[in-house]
């Protein structure tokens, strides 16, 4: 009896510590939204609810400590300080942009945090206090803000995992220095000067414009070798000697921009108009060479139309690929666009009209013959629409049925042989579509041994276009579904995104894998996850390994039934979603290489 006693006590007292512990989250929540809500956007937050509960705007907790671990409030007109939230000691994720705070900052207490957005406030004074306590801080955008003073460039290269680092449209002087395993930086629109470390050299000069003073790569203005000469005045030479040699080299620095500024505008005209002739003369001079050993083959009812009907007609040209380039021609009648592929080398022709028939025979909503394409170009830099979970559900799930049907058609069962997130098209009806299918394998192109998407039996041997398989399209599809979880491009700088996934779901926390603007989608993580398996499933390092295409595309339906039975996709107006400013490495690249046609 008395040890039933001493268990119920513990258990008690366990109770007891998590509601303490809970309220005190609350408390300092609360006070926040006193101070700093003052057009009521935080109406759930009450005295009456528990914040872990769910119901709370933008708040997430552990489970088992009962701790805030996220706050997310984006474009919520707050306006005021922030240190009364010093006190959520257990924040992992910080997320505050768009509102209009203000004060100096203090990031001391937060030592758990690994992931803090602070962009497009009022934040003004030196960079913020106790930054080298966040030994854990992977992401920091303090971007559009009213900071000045120095950056402590010592100080973030002593963070281990620092990846993101967004300074721009600010008020920092000073000078920059190395930075250690960054990924992500921007300082431009600041008050910097100096030469740029050679290790941002890689990075675009858009990550450094407006700093009027920065020279050196990735801008175009170099650094001047001059050096203050400490030497006493020589005889015969005055003070007033030296103030004029002083303004003869500033005569020089500015004739020497003006003539540089000058020669790129008269380059960047010249580019543009030799630019202009060369896409209306383009077929021409692609085509018309060795014109009677040209062989055109054709689909989808233009066999009317010969090589020399193409000659004829003006021209724009797509796109170049590693299989050759590709026109848009409008016939001189008037009537028919076409688009056409020229190939730099072609197979046997005994080898490939049974499978130029077999291709041009493909009928399948999520599949497009290559030849039917009128326009295939869509927005792919800043300004697109960022796509919600259940439209980058619905394209997964089109492009894994597209493929499954594709890897069941035809007598010798096809593969695509080159599936990239640009060979999926996506039509008016957010439908996802495969183009370009077979050409790698139809003509004499070799597969880059830096190619993200390759499977890694391809990469034993990038010159047989016969170890193309099914199982290397399933590969090429798991790369995929990572964008589309991750926001990230496959074929980026640095480590392979494949890799990259496998190493935080082996050994950090998974939650970090998903772009930043799925994370409106709380009551969507575990479809989220589960697609994120699927994708691992596909990426197995052994060909055998890894799933069929059709169940593939079955599991991520049953990811989509299970969505659509508890409503997923529904979402607040002011959640993360309407934020319309992203980090470019989170979320700006979201889907990137999927194309509106």
């Amino acid at each position: 009896m008395e040890k039933l006693f001493s268990l119920f006590l513990l258990i008690f007292s366990l109770f007891s510590l998590s509601l303490s512990i809970s309220t005190s989250d609350s408390d300092t929540l609360l006070a926040f939204k006193s101070s700093s809500d003052h057009s009521n956007s935080l109406s759930s937050w009450s005295n009456s609810s528990n914040p872990c509960s769910g119901s709370w705007l933008g708040v997430t907790c552990n489970n088992r400590t009962h701790r805030v671990t996220r706050l997310v409030l984006q474009n919520l007109n707050l306006n005021g300080s922030i240190q009364t939230l010093i006190s959520l000691t257990h924040l992992r994720l910080l997320s505050l942009k768009n509102n209009t705070l203000s004060s100096s900052l203090d990031f001391s207490s937060w030592k758990n945090l690994k992931l803090l957005f602070l962009s497009h406030n009022q934040f003004s004074g030196n960079f913020p206090a106790g930054i080298s306590h966040l030994r854990r801080l992977r992401r920091l955008d303090l971007s559009h803000n009213r900071l000045s003073g120095h950056i402590p460039m010592s100080v973030l290269n002593k963070l281990p995992h620092l990846l993101t680092l967004r300074l721009e449209a600010n008020s920092f002087t000073g000078t920059l220095s190395s930075l250690d395993s960054i990924s992500d930086f921007n300082v431009s629109e600041n008050n910097l000067s100096g030469e740029i470390p050679t290790s941002f050299s890689s990075f675009k000069a858009s990550s450094f414009m407006g700093n009027r003073n920065l020279c050196g790569k990735p801008l175009l203005n170099k650094c001047l070798n001059l050096r203050v000469q400490s030497n006493p005045t020589p005889i015969g030479v005055s003070g007033h000697g030296r103030k004029k040699l002083s303004d003869l080299v500033v005569l020089m620095i500015v004739v020497i921009d003006i003539f540089v500024v000058v020669a790129m505008i008269v380059f960047f005209v010249y580019c543009y108009k030799q630019k202009s002739r060369e896409k209306k003369r383009e077929v021409k001079r692609r085509i018309s060479y060795e014109r009677e050993d040209e062989e055109m083959v054709c689909f989808e009812g233009c066999v009317r139309y010969r090589v020399d009907d193409l000659l004829k007609a003006s021209a724009e040209m797509l796109g170049k690929g590693s299989v050759g380039t590709t026109y848009k021609v409008v016939m001189d009648d008037g009537g028919d666009v076409a688009v056409v592929k020229r190939v730099r080398e072609m197979r046997k022709k005994k080898e490939v009209e049974g499978f130029l028939k077999e291709i041009g025979g493909l009928r399948h909503g999520n599949i497009i013959s290559y030849f039917k394409v009128v326009n295939f170009t869509g927005n792919r830099g800043p300004g697109r629409t960022p796509l919600d979970w259940t439209a980058r559900l619905k394209l997964a799930s089109g492009a894994a049925k597209g493929l499954a049907f594709l890897h069941g058609a035809g007598k010798s069962k096809l593969s695509h042989g080159h599936l990239t997130s640009s060979n999926i098209i996506v039509n008016q009806s957010g439908d996802a579509c495969i183009s370009d299918v077979g050409l790698h394998q139809l003509f004499l192109a070799t597969c880059s041994s830096n190619n993200e998407y390759n499977a890694p039996e391809l990469m034993l041997n990038t010159h047989n276009p016969r170890n193309f398989s099914h199982k290397s399209d399933v590969y090429s599809f798991g790369v995929i579904l990572l964008e589309i979880l991750t926001g990230k491009m496959a074929t980026g700088e640095g480590v392979s995104l494949a890799k990259w996934v496998q190493r935080v779901v082996r050994e950090e926390w998974t939650a970090e894998v998903f772009d930043i603007e799925l994370l409106r989608y709380k009551e969507m993580e575990e479809e989220m996850v589960g697609l994120l398996q699927v994708a691992l499933l596909c990426l197995a390092p052994m060909a055998g390994d890894r799933p069929k295409m059709s169940v593939v595309h079955k599991m991520i339906e049953d990811i989509r039934e299970r969505g659509a039975s508890r409503g997923g996709g529904l979402h607040s107006p002011n959640d993360l979603s309407s934020s319309s400013d992203s980090s470019p490495s989170l979320s700006s690249r979201a889907t990137p290489n999927f194309t509106s046609s």
